[in-house]
């Protein structure tokens, strides 16, 4: 008797499990093992270019060349929003599969804003392609479809909170990598510093051979300092130049156009092994005063690099980089005034 009831229950069991299966079947047109929900590339180590494209007609195309990723074909993208494109990639889900008469909000908001994104492994082939749209209302998920599909779905990353859209983001300023700076240090055949405004600090370091550095004015007018130059004080010196990032670009500031036609407070020059160089221009943009010492000091500049790029940066992170030509030798100064 006991076995038959028990039989009896498992039946009803089951059989409510398939009228609730066959019920959600007629009301969705994927299924957790269906292919249209398979978001996420699962080993991010084999994409070799991503693709994102809106519907603005801006684009964004990464691609991984010798190890380093590129943006747009000739920038260094920005680390840190790779890697969080990477993660995407690889975690984001579905959170729910939404009913039929919630589709058409889906639809909309995809056709609307939706972004497409393809993803290629690293002998050229598409592995995905998708469209990512809105946010619900509550802002935790975002509508997704994948490319041939019928229906769209709501996705998620699990343990985080908010929408996912905002990381496949667009924009060379969101996408170029920050760096100011970004050198190999035994490849700088010379660094040179002018303080239009302090000529006597002007400094050009030059390495003769490895190992062994001379300092000299920039200025033929300046005279040369007779004091012993301090060992060990320029390879230290051009390890700042390692990586050194900005604050965040500036390019559509109103403000740059004049900024760059006023006289800048330093001008860096760097020359390469290889015969390349570059050029940066710094302006003070914030000054304030100690309220202990009563003295003035910069706390931001603009950046102009290479002429193209203006960016801002801060004084804690790049007044390292300030020295006066009288630091590299016995009893030096610390700073250059500005």
């Amino acid at each position: 008797m006991k076995k038959t009831l028990l039989l009896a229950a498992l039946f009803l069991v089951l059989g409510a499990g398939a009228w609730y299966a066959l019920r959600a079947k007629k009301n969705q047109s994927g299924t957790v093992n269906s292919w249209d929900i398979e978001f996420a590339v699962k080993n991010t180590d084999d994409i070799g270019k991503i693709f994102i494209a809106d519907r603005r007609g801006r684009t964004a195309t990464l691609e991984l060349k010798d190890g380093a990723w590129i943006y747009n074909g000739k920038y260094p993208a920005r680390p840190t929003s790779i890697e969080t494109l990477l993660q995407t990639l690889r975690q984001v889900t579905v959170q729910r599969i939404t009913t039929i008469a919630a589709e058409d909000a889906m639809i909309k908001s995809l056709a609307s804003e939706g972004l497409k994104v393809e993803i290629y492994d690293k002998k050229g082939q598409k592995v995905k392609c998708y469209y990512v749209g809105g946010v619900t209302n509550d802002e935790k998920g975002t509508y997704m479809i994948m490319e041939g599909a019928e229906r769209p779905y709501v996705v998620h990353i699990p343990s985080f909170t908010g929408q996912v859209r905002v990381r496949y983001m667009l924009g060379d300023d969101l996408w170029r990598d920050r760096a100011v700076f970004s050198e190999k240090p035994e490849e700088i055949q010379s660094v040179s510093i002018e303080y239009p405004q302090n000529k006597s600090e002007s400094f050009r370091l030059d390495k003769l051979k490895e190992g062994n550095y001379k300092v000299q004015p920039y200025f033929s007018t300046t005279a040369v300092n007779p004091s012993p130059q301090r060992k060990g004080v320029p390879e230290g010196y051009l390890l700042q130049f390692e990586r050194m990032l900005a604050e965040g670009y500036e390019t559509d500031n109103p403000l740059r156009d004049s900024v760059a036609a006023l006289v800048p407070f330093a001008i860096v020059k760097i020359k390469r092994s290889n015969g390349s160089e570059s050029q940066t221009r710094f302006w003070p943009l914030e000054v304030k005063r100690d309220a202990m010492t009563g003295k003035q000091y910069v706390e931001r500049y603009f950046v102009e690099k290479e002429g193209a790029d203006f960016l801002l940066v801060q004084h804690r992170v790049f007044g390292v980089v300030f020295k006066p030509y009288s630091f590299f030798f016995e009893n030096p100064q610390r700073s250059v005034k500005q």
